[in-house]
């Protein structure tokens, strides 16, 4: 990710502790979690993996692998929020690492590309969110407008 959207992240989650996790994982403890999932993580991911451990971005959770206590004890964790959306048998589930979910409990996903998607059961359809994780993390989390 670029500076300006780790400076923005960092002081985002520095006005209250609670955003983010307390703990931060290892880089053994991130692999894992991509063999989990069966799906690679992109290196912007696993930074802020390592960063921040999980967060919420503005509105939006962010799933990561330590607790993150305003998202509430069993709404964390990136691996059993992929388990439970694939469980639920959600259109697009399979093929991506849930990373995020919307107001509505939709599903937001990242593929195997590192392309960002949702699947809005309101609707019954599959929908582009963003190019990659640092994009949705500035447009749809932090508000910001889109660059280039």
């Amino acid at each position: 990710m670029s500076p300006d959207t780790w400076n923005r992240l960092t002081l985002h989650l520095s006005s209250s502790p609670i955003l983010r996790a307390e703990t931060l994982p290892t880089v053994e403890e991130v692999d894992r979690a991509c063999e989990a999932v069966g799906v690679p993580f992109p290196q912007e991911y696993r930074d802020f993996l390592l960063r921040f451990g999980g967060a919420m971005v503005g509105p939006y959770p962010i799933y990561g692998l330590r607790p993150v206590e305003v998202m509430g004890v069993n709404t964390w964790s990136v691996v059993e929020m992929t388990k439970h959306y694939r469980a639920d048998g959600w259109p697009g589930a399979e093929e991506w690492v849930i990373i995020s979910t919307d107001h509505g409990g939709n599903p937001i996903g990242m593929d195997a590309k590192g392309l960002i998607w949702t699947f809005d059961h309101d609707f019954g359809g599959l929908y582009f969110e963003a190019d990659n994780f640092e994009e949705y993390v500035r447009v749809k989390c932090l508000g910001l407008l889109k660059e280039g």
